[in-house]
């Protein structure tokens, strides 16, 4: 039976958790025997909304490691984690930690108290944990997840940074235009309007559009607005869903290719991590489509483990579902030859660099094209606003 508890630490911190016990009685002495002051015990319900901890990747990692050495030192679990508990910095990790603690006091393995926490550790993590807890490999599983984390950030973080700059471009973009048309400009316009010169025709263009604008502006939030909420609502729905995110692999040139080829660097590199933990084949390509979002690729790795555990080796099933060449060319050698993984760890670091290089197309495209609409905008509205000016100082002369 599941307790709800709110305690008080030795330190006088505030614990709230949940406890398995007999009945409420049990429940509070399991508690005192952790070294917690009970507040107050009641049963978990149906109803009850069990708190949802916010840890960052980085944090993550962080712990792993810190985790990692911990267990290669000899140090009890529990007392290596109560320390870690005192040196993480986010509240969330804090209570993740000692929550962990507290169920390995009562008796769980180390995987069903990490367990509790699926949305902070990824299936990876804990479908590796798992195994390296059976198989007394724990140190080295942990190892390996850290590495697999460090990668996938990195990835991220250049990825990020690629693309910073044209964000960046957009939205000077957008607000210079914002001041220039609703703020600079009419002024302009009622100075020159003042002095009785005819406006030319460039600006009278850009005046009547900044008046529709402001005329429909509020109409025009409201339909992209509803717009916004209608995608927001068919794409969750699941067959709506799937063609949107089939649309976005396959349909859409560059873009799809960048997350193609991140699908590819995720699948070979977790395929690895399990498969060198141990985990089987099966198992591995299950725990996988819990770990990738979109719809369409989780029906692309079902497919696969359907006909994976129908008899097919990876590499003649991976050809049969289009993947490339070079990835089904190198799946069938590792297993041919019994390196497998190793395979799949080198597909990875392929993969990433790729995907580096077609970020970095990407933002080499994206650049010029930003300048060009940039130097074309600012054309337009330096000329609409200077022209004006420059005709009215002429006529004065």
């Amino acid at each position: 039976m599941e307790f709800i508890y709110i305690g008080l630490n030795q330190r006088g911190e505030k614990i709230k958790g949940y406890i398995d016990a007999e009945d409420e009685v049990v429940a509070i002495k399991i508690l005192k025997e952790q070294g917690l002051t009970p507040l107050q015990v009641r049963k978990s319900s149906v109803f009850s909304i069990k708190p949802r901890y916010r840890v960052k990747r980085k944090e993550l990692i962080l712990f792993t490691m810190q985790l990692h050495s911990v267990l290669s030192s000899g140090v009890p679990i529990t007392i290596g984690l109560e320390s870690l508990r005192d040196e993480a910095v986010s509240k969330d990790l804090k209570k993740v930690i000692e929550e962990i603690r507290l169920a390995l006091l009562q008796g769980s393995s180390l995987y069903e108290a990490f367990s509790r926490f699926r949305t902070v550790f990824p299936p990876y993590y804990l479908g590796a944990l798992k195994v390296g807890e059976e198989s007394g490999t724990l140190p080295k599983t942990l190892e390996r997840i850290v590495n697999v984390m460090q990668r996938e950030e990195e990835q991220k973080d250049k990825t990020i940074k690629a693309l910073i700059y044209p964000a960046f471009a957009i939205t000077t973009i957008t607000v210079a235009a914002i001041f220039y048309l609703f703020y600079v400009l009419p002024r302009v316009i009622e100075l020159v309007k003042g002095l009785g010169t005819s406006l030319p025709l460039i600006t009278l263009m850009v005046i009547g559009i900044v008046g529709f604008l402001k005329r429909f502006l509020f109409l025009f939030v409201i339909l992209i607005m509803a717009l916004i909420i209608f995608l927001i609502l068919l794409y969750q729905r699941k067959p709506a869903r799937l063609v949107m995110e089939r649309v976005l692999v396959e349909k859409l040139g560059l873009l799809s290719d960048i997350l193609k080829k991140s699908f590819y660097a995720h699948f070979t590199t977790f395929l690895s991590l399990m498969l060198e933990a141990g985990v089987d084949m099966s198992t591995s390509l299950e725990l996988l489509t819990f770990s990738t979002g979109n719809l369409y690729l989780i029906g692309l790795v079902e497919r696969l483990r359907t006909l994976v555990t129908s008899g097919q080796r990876l590499g003649e099933a991976v050809r049969n579902l289009g993947f490339p060449p070079l990835f089904c060319s190198m799946v069938a050698i590792g297993e041919e030859t019994g390196t497998l993984p190793r395979q799949l760890n080198s597909l990875s670091f392929y993969y990433e660099s790729e995907l580096t290089r077609t970020v970095e197309r990407l933002q080499a495209i994206l650049e010029p094209v930003l300048i060009i609409f940039i130097g074309v905008f600012a054309a337009l509205i330096f000329v609409s606003v200077l022209l004006p000016i420059y005709q009215t100082i002429g006529s004065l002369r």
